[in-house]
């Protein structure tokens, strides 16, 4: 397994347990009756285990999984892989920080935070599309379809 695919991999179950930790403290104040901004705790955990477990780690395994870029790739970039895992990592801690400060605090600054957050998700999306596309090819399966052979 690549480097870079085991630090998808490894961020994303840290963000797992972050959200399984988050996602405890919301029970606990929900059964102590404090309803008040319970959505924004529910924003910041489910954005901690969607984008930072789920997705992240979808990523991971697509970077390690699929096939290797094809020798005439110009479009794959091992530096867009990293520069995708930075901007699903900062994105993801920026706006659950964003989301708790403004629950703790409801500082409308806060906003930026969770805004400048959501942008870097966003951008990821965009980069490990485009970047992992080409990687989205036939091998070997061409023979196996041509025999008629489905799923």
């Amino acid at each position: 397994m690549y480097t870079l695919a085991r630090l998808y991999i490894k961020t994303a179950l840290l963000f797992f347990l972050s959200g399984l930790a988050l996602g405890f403290w919301v029970l606990v104040l929900r059964l102590q009756g404090e309803p008040a901004m319970m959505g924004v705790l529910i924003s910041a955990h489910t954005h901690l285990v969607l984008f930072g477990f789920v997705i992240m780690l979808i990523m991971g395994v697509a970077y390690w999984m699929f096939p290797r870029p094809a020798k005439d790739d110009i479009r794959y970039s091992p530096k867009m892989a990293e520069l995708n895992y930075w901007l699903i990592t900062i994105g993801t801690v920026v706006r659950t920080f964003g989301e708790l400060y403004y629950y703790m605090t409801a500082w409308k600054g806060a906003y930026a935070l969770i805004t400048i957050g959501a942008i870097s998700q966003l951008l990821s999306g965009f980069v490990f599309s485009w970047n992992i596309w080409t990687r989205i090819r036939a091998i070997g399966s061409q023979h196996r379809e041509a025999k008629g052979e489905k799923f």
